[in-house]
């Protein structure tokens, strides 16, 4: 029996289509697939993450346990010595008071930038460095603002409780506590210190008149002048009641030519045995001068009834 030749289709003619249900076995089993293959990379996802947050757990739990054991529960470090140079502001036992250091806590416990803080509420403090120095050191550094005068307002009665103190560059402060030598510190009476804290243009420019006038004394120490009190209230000049409560009327102007001025009626003085009552500094050319006299036969410092007329005496 002879076989029939198979005849080739036509390269233009299409194969025959396949059958509905083989097609939908064909698309079932890519669904399949698909959701194995989906199932999979969600697995390893989840398992990935569960594997790198079970890492960083023990690696969290590790370190915690070492810090622990090696520093935070290591009594090598706990605080035993406080090295506090203090510039004769306050006492250690004071500093560690103001700082809330403890002795005996854990040296990596310690806040330490909140002591800074607590000091820097203390405004005679300058500057305040606090550092730790292994294994159980706290070094504390102070410095402390040095006060020249007190502040103080015109027409009251001085009383530490209300006056500041003031520095050289007219920064004004509370004491930490009243040396004994800021009694003998003179007084600068202003017509309103607030604003001299409020940084008032016109009553820092009178304070700095005053406080010139501090710097140029202070530059002379040989000097007989004794300033008690300077009150710059009256803006053109500058009023000083010396240690004898003799009253100088001072320009704002050139202090440390009338210092020298006043230091030869002075030594006049010291040679003549009068004493000083006014002078007015602020005419160049003379200066007019009233002195007070004493009786031979009363104190020194007492002063007579009558005063000398006023003289002037030529610079």
């Amino acid at each position: 029996m002879k076989r029939r030749a198979e005849v080739p289709l036509p390269r233009n003619r299409r194969a025959p289509a396949r059958s509905s249900r083989a097609q939908l076995l064909d698309v079932r089993v890519r669904q399949s697939t698909a959701r194995r293959q989906r199932k999979s990379r969600v697995f390893g996802i989840v398992f990935g993450v569960l594997l790198w947050v079970g890492i960083a757990a023990g690696a969290v739990y590790g370190f915690r346990e070492i810090t622990n054991r090696f520093f935070l529960q290591n009594p090598e470090y706990n605080l035993r010595v406080v090295d506090a140079q203090l510039d004769d502001l306050m006492s250690k036992d004071d500093a560690l008071r103001v700082s809330g250091l403890t002795l005996g806590t854990n040296i990596f416990r310690l806040d330490l930038a909140a002591a800074e803080q607590a000091f820097r509420r203390i405004d005679q403090v300058n500057t305040i460095t606090i550092q730790r120095d292994w294994p159980d050191t706290v070094r504390i550094m102070v410095t402390k603002r040095v006060p020249v005068a007190w502040l103080a307002k015109a027409g009251d009665n001085f009383s530490t409780d209300r006056a500041l103190l003031l520095d050289a560059g007219g920064g004004a402060f509370r004491p930490y506590r009243v040396e004994p030598e800021y009694w003998r510190l003179p007084v600068i009476l202003a017509p309103d210190p607030a604003l001299i804290q409020q940084g008032d243009i016109l009553a820092a420019a009178d304070l700095k008149s005053a406080l010139d006038l501090l710097a140029a004394r202070a530059e002379r120490p040989t000097s007989l002048l004794a300033i008690r009190s300077i009150d710059i209230s009256k803006a053109y000049a500058l009023e000083v009641i010396d240690a004898n409560k003799a009253r100088l009327i001072f320009s704002p102007e050139n202090p440390g030519i009338q210092i020298d001025r006043v230091q030869k009626l002075l030594e006049n003085c010291r040679e003549t045995g009068r004493q000083l009552d006014t002078v007015n500094l602020i005419p160049k050319k003379y200066t007019p001068v009233r002195f007070m006299l004493v009786s031979l036969q009363d104190d020194a410092e007492k002063p007579a009834a009558d005063a000398k007329p006023n003289r002037k005496l030529k610079n």
